[in-house]
C-alpha cells in the first residue's frame, strides 16, 4: 500500500461546521424512504444538509464528542484510516443507504470517508442536541441498530481477510460488491468505482496481485470485464460453490433520504 499522498495527488477535503446545526432545505417529511429512525424525534428537519463529492474528496471525522453522521444517498465511498507510517487502510465500502458515523477521530491514527466516485450525501448532525438525546432511550435503541448493523459488516469483513486466500477474497469482494448494487440477477452490469490499489487497500493485497487475480478470473468464467471499470456476474453458482462462506442476502438500509428534487449542497 502506498501512502496517500504518493498514491493520489492531492485530494479536496470539504469542510464541516462542528457548532452550529445545520440547516435542512425541505422538512423531513419529504424523505423519500419513510424508514428513519430519526424521523420521529423532531430534530431531523433542522439538523440534515446534503453535500455533493466528486471522487477523491474527502470528509474529515471528528473528535467523540461530536453526534454527526454521513448517510450514503448515491454513489461508492470508503471509510479510510491512515497508520503513521503513511499508508491507508480501507475499512469499509459504503454504498447507498450505508450510514456513517463520523465521531472516529482518535489521537493516534488519522480516519475519513471518502468518495470513490460521485457521491451525495446527507450528514445529519445532532451534536448541538447530544445531551439531550443521550438520555433519551428511543434515540439510543434507533442509533444501536445503525451500529449494530455495521459492526456486523465488521465481523464479516474480518473473517474475510482472517480466512480466505487471496483468490477467494478477489471473487467475495466482486459478489458482494454487485449484490451492494443491486446486480444479483446474472448478467447485471456492475459498476467498479474502485482503481486496483483501492481494492488491494480493502483487501490486505498489493496492487500486483489484484492484477494477477483479476486476469485469473477473466479466464475462469465466473466474471467477465466489460473495461476496467465495470464487470458482469456471469454464474452465481458457480462463485458460491467457490467460496467457503455464504454471501450476505440482503443489505438493509439504515436511514432515509432526503427526496430526489433538493439542491445538492456543494
Amino acid at each position: 500500500m502506498k501512502p496517500i499522498n504518493e498514491r493520489c495527488g492531492s485530494v479536496r477535503r470539504v469542510d464541516t461546521c462542528l457548532s452550529a446545526p445545520v440547516r435542512a432545505s425541505v422538512p423531513c417529511k419529504s424523505c423519500d424512504l419513510q424508514a428513519c429512525r430519526l424521523r420521529d424525534f423532531g430534530l431531523l428537519k433542522r439538523a440534515y444538509s446534503l453535500r455533493g463529492l466528486e471522487r477523491g474528496d474527502t470528509l474529515e471525522t471528528h473528535s467523540r464528542n461530536c453526534l454527526r453522521f454521513w448517510i450514503v444517498k448515491q454513489g461508492t465511498g470508503a471509510t479510510c484510516r491512515m497508520f503513521s507510517d503513511g499508508r491507508r487502510q480501507i475499512v469499509s465500502l459504503e454504498t447507498t443507504g450505508d450510514v456513517v458515523c463520523a465521531s472516529m477521530a482518535d489521537n493516534d491514527n488519522e480516519h475519513w470517508f471518502e468518495a470513490l466516485s460521485e457521491c451525495k450525501i446527507c450528514e445529519v448532525n445532532l451534536t448541538p442536541w447530544s445531551g439531550e438525546l443521550r438520555q433519551n432511550a428511543d434515540f439510543l435503541h434507533a442509533i444501536f441498530e445503525v451500529m449494530h448493523k455495521r459492526l456486523e459488516r465488521s465481523v464479516n469483513h474480518v473473517s474475510t481477510l482472517g480466512r480466505l486466500d487471496s483468490h477467494e477474497r478477489v471473487i467475495y469482494f466482486l459478489a458482494e460488491l454487485a449484490l451492494r448494487l443491486g446486480a444479483r440477477d446474472d448478467g447485471k452490469i456492475v459498476a467498479l468505482p474502485m482503481s486496483r490499489e483501492d481494492i488491494a487497500d480493502y483487501l490486505g493485497l498489493n496492487s500486483d496481485s489484484i492484477s494477477r487475480i483479476l486476469t485469473r478470473l477473466r479466464r475462469s468464467g465466473l466474471v467477465r470485464f466489460l473495461s476496467r471499470t465495470e464487470y458482469v456476474v456471469l454464474d452465481w453458482s458457480a462463485i458460491a460453490q467457490r467460496l467457503p462462506i455464504s454471501l450476505p442476502e440482503t443489505f438493509p438500509n439504515a436511514m432515509c433520504f432526503p427526496s430526489q428534487d433538493e439542491e445538492i449542497s456543494r
